[in-house]
């Protein structure tokens, strides 16, 4: 399978053992994913889920499995639940869930499973994990096809007590979640920059085509000094979940922003025929339109708000 040879080569080439969240070179962290994301939106999409993860796992005290492949397995929808019951060997899992990114490709997941005090995140190995309990069927776009979003189902798979990170509720009580929101709008914005390098080397001296070219090189510039202010303001640490949540939303809005604005352009100057004809285009613009929902639009600029006016910026 391509995308899981790529990402095992990306993780062993070192290319995504990448600065820890606030930890003094967080901007080139997000650099390096954007980077990544710049030449291949789907790879990029894979590879933030792993470094998401190895960050996940430092926070917990827990180190890598070493040369496994990691995804997070972290979506909620009230017809996909996942359910663990102790037992004498651990936890038994059963249900499923979807939006699982990476089926088949990754080599552990971590896991978010309800609980009566909070959510429990467990690291679960996936060798066992049979072709069956991965359906595709709930995928309909080419978009991200191949980044393998499953609905999986966990039924048989049974994880010792010490899969269990944090405690109850500790997967989304940290800061490190909020900062951690920021890796996929980093790809979102190397996306887009991947769409400002085709248009560099395909329009030729129409000045119309030309002004929409200087607008996207302004973006594509843009871009970089969102994410490098944002890496400074998490290296300045302090952050509480509020302050964390505020800087990730603020942050995911402005690349939203700015990559819808690449996308109007790119469209505008370069016509039907790169989206109709050139498939490494088409996909990658489809990839884009589709990766950036995960940012939740007014819900989150509402979100925003309501801490901007429960505590005023210094």
């Amino acid at each position: 399978m391509a995308r899981r040879d790529d990402l095992h080569a990306l993780v062993a080439s070192g290319d995504l053992d990448l600065p820890p969240l606030g930890g003094g070179a967080t901007a080139e962290r997000w650099a390096a994913l954007a980077a990544i994301a710049r030449r291949d939106v789907s790879l990029g999409r894979l590879a933030e889920a792993h470094a998401g993860a190895c960050q996940i796992l430092a926070e917990a005290g827990r180190s890598a499995p070493p040369g496994q492949t990691l995804g997070v397995w972290a979506s909620e929808h009230p017809a996909h639940v996942v359910r663990a019951e102790r037992t004498g060997h651990g936890l038994r899992l059963t249900g499923s869930k979807g939006f699982c990114t990476g089926a088949g490709i990754v080599d552990a997941a971590l896991v978010t499973v309800p609980a009566s005090d909070g959510p429990l995140l467990l690291l679960v190995d996936l060798a066992d994990l049979g072709e069956d309990q991965v359906s595709l069927d709930d995928w309909r776009t080419p978009a991200l096809a191949d980044t393998r979003t499953a609905t999986v189902t966990f039924d048989g798979l049974v994880v010792g007590e010490d899969a269990v990170l944090g405690g109850p509720g500790w997967y989304l009580d940290r800061p490190g979640f909020w900062l951690g929101a920021v890796g996929p709008a980093a790809c979102w914005a190397g996306a887009a920059q991947g769409l400002v390098d085709h248009a560099a080397d395909h329009l030729g001296d129409d000045p119309h085509r030309l002004a929409h070219l200087g607008a996207l090189t302004a973006a594509s510039w843009d871009l970089d000094a969102i994410l490098s202010a944002a890496g400074d303001a998490a290296d300045r640490g302090g952050h509480d979940v509020d302050g964390a949540r505020r800087l990730a939303l603020t942050v995911r809005h402005l690349v939203d922003d700015r990559c819808e604005d690449v996308q109007r352009r790119f469209e505008r100057a370069l016509g039907p025929r790169a989206l109709a004809g050139d498939a490494a285009v088409a996909e990658r613009h489809a990839a884009l339109t589709l990766y950036r929902r995960q940012c939740h639009a007014e819900a989150d600029l509402e979100a925003l708000g309501r801490i901007a006016r429960a505590r005023p910026a210094s």
